[in-house]
């Protein structure tokens, strides 16, 4: 197996990056689904677009590319969630399509990365390099720091916004915080999927895992399993039909979601 894996180094870069990936996955899509803000991670990984594209423009890594523009985005709509919470979806419709001109434009201006920021769209986890599996490392390890110091007060402001407020709690840090975590999440979840199906991944697992959940933490562990799970059942879709990753990943997912529903509702019935 290690003589395998010496002859293909980026084979073993795939499996340390889906078990990575699976770690912030299944956390992040948790928060995701509990909180209903399955929209604004799809208006967090288009906006990233953008710096995915500045990035390749003026020569540096764009996973770091990436997260910056997914911190600035997520601080812009924490602010406007805070502020204007009625008005959120368009204020994220209005990043997401800015995010997408600023990616297209810098692509345009940029010669010779069209495939770069096409793996980008639809992912390509057997490009990720040993750089990306650093910065996802260590971003699974700060996330799991958070969540568990702050785990409870987490939980608070997701569930009883007001509540947490009038208890005194610094929900308003606390909630620019969750929404930071959860674009570096879509960032690092981007490697298996892309942009255009990150959505899938994170929310997918996340959803089927609340079925068999009594918390959130519980929800977050499950995920994470099913995520892993899910990834290399479409590794092996990809592999045996000579497909994309991505695209594959995310059948998978949905085909697991449509049997737990089918076999949740014929067992209702029965």
């Amino acid at each position: 197996m290690i003589e395998f894996f010496s002859h293909y180094p980026f084979l073993l870069n795939a499996l340390l990056a889906s078990i990575l990936v699976s770690i912030s996955a299944g956390v992040i899509g948790a928060l995701v689904v509990s909180s209903k803000s399955v929209f604004l991670t799809g208006g967090v990984a288009h906006g990233t677009f953008g710096g995915v594209g500045i990035a390749l423009f003026f020569g540096f890594s764009t996973m770091l590319g990436a997260a910056l523009s997914a911190v600035f985005m997520a601080l812009i709509m924490g602010w406007v969630k805070l502020r204007y919470k009625d008005s959120l979806d368009s204020y994220i419709a209005a990043l997401w399509a800015m995010g997408m001109a600023i990616g297209v434009i810098c692509m345009d201006l940029s010669q010779g990365y069209g495939k770069d920021l096409s793996s980008y769209l639809f992912g390509s986890i057997i490009a990720v390099s040993t750089e990306d599996l650093w910065y996802i490392g260590i971003f699974d390890a700060f996330l799991i720091l958070i969540i568990t110091i702050f785990y409870r007060e987490i939980l608070g402001i997701f569930y009883d916004f007001e509540f947490c407020q009038l208890k005194g709690i610094w929900v308003k840090t606390l909630s620019m915080l969750s929404f930071v975590l959860i674009a570096l999440g879509v960032v690092m979840s981007m490697s298996v999927a892309g942009l255009i199906l990150v959505i899938s991944i994170l929310s997918i697992p996340a959803y089927i895992a609340g079925f068999f959940s009594s918390s959130l933490r519980s929800q977050m562990a499950l995920s994470s399993l099913l995520s892993l799970v899910l990834m290399w059942s479409g590794f092996a879709l990809s592999y045996g039909y000579d497909l994309s990753i991505g695209p594959c990943v995310v059948l998978v997912s949905v085909f697991a979601l449509f049997w737990v529903l089918s076999f949740r509702y014929f067992r209702g019935k029965a």
